[in-house]
């Protein structure tokens, strides 16, 4: 017997509502990603001039992937945000999505995994990575990957429920690779690249404060936009750069730092990261 229409319109506009407010934040999300990719974009000549870095902006072209990712898992209100680094080449760099190899893509994203096969074929190593990039690939997977994982799985049961509970927003969207080493560099490494190549202290200087600066323009643009119940900080270079604005708006319950995963023991990183949370009442 079907409700009274009275009944069945308190029923469905609630829920109208939600889902309109879900593709609302979706929406303004994924401007916010690519707007923040746009820039970097710009300022990637200027990093690669004075460096002698190559430069690849994963968040431009990793952009396919990574909306179905965000459509496949939308984040629910409130989402928890983390910002690490810049993307990993055998992360990111592959898969247009942070902290995500091809193997924990394929073993943890299935509903995703499936969707990219019906689009673009399957996912397999080196997946997104442009032909530029792949002489300076060696291994198979991101040693982040591994940690972060773990995180979402032991939080959330598995890898697919927790990305709707928590987002991963990057301040720095570009790779680099210091090519005379081949090895994979970060904005920590950016200062004394900068004064070994333009050999002018001033000058290198003036670099990194720009990248501070659309790196602090970028994280506030993603907490603008998806409204977290806490942020995250990895590592030690993103707390000097976000820690003060962040806690200053936020407070300093609604920011953790933390150590950066590409090192770290990974039950260890991921059984403390969650138990933080907790602590403080996120989870």
């Amino acid at each position: 017997m079907r409700p009274p229409a009275p009944v069945m319109e308190s029923l469905s506009v609630p829920s109208a509502r939600r889902r309109s407010a879900r593709e609302t934040r979706s929406n303004t999300w994924e401007e916010c990603w690519r707007r923040s990719s746009r820039r970097w974009e710009r300022f990637a000549p200027s990093l690669s001039a004075a460096t002698g870095w190559r430069i690849w902006n994963p968040g431009r072209y990793g952009e396919p992937w990574h909306s179905l990712f965000r459509s496949t898992y939308p984040l629910l209100p409130r989402p928890i945000l983390i910002f690490g680094l810049n993307p990993g080449p055998y992360g990111m760099a592959q898969t247009g999505i942070p902290f995500t190899d091809i193997k924990r893509l394929r073993q943890k994203l299935p509903d995703l995994a499936a969707r990219i096969r019906r689009r673009y074929g399957e996912c397999e190593i080196p997946g997104l990575a442009p032909s530029s990039l792949r002489p300076f690939l060696t291994r198979s997977f991101e040693s982040s990957s591994v940690r972060f994982y773990r995180f979402l799985d032991l939080g959330w049961e598995c890898a697919e429920e927790g990305w709707k509970h928590v987002a991963v927003a990057n301040a720095c969207p570009l790779l680099f690779v210091e090519p005379a080493s081949r090895s994979n560099r970060t904005p920590a490494d950016l200062r004394r690249a900068a004064s070994r190549g333009i050999r002018n202290d001033l000058r290198a200087r003036e670099l990194c404060q720009a990248c501070t600066r659309l790196r602090c323009l970028a994280a506030h643009e993603a907490e603008q936009a998806l409204d977290p119940r806490g942020v995250i900080l990895l590592g030690k270079d993103v707390q000097r750069a976000l820690a003060e604005s962040f806690e200053g708006k936020l407070g300093r319950n609604a920011v953790v730092h933390w150590e950066h995963p590409a090192r770290a023991v990974p039950e260890r990183w991921a059984r403390g990261l969650l138990e933080e949370l907790r602590g403080r009442a996120w989870k």
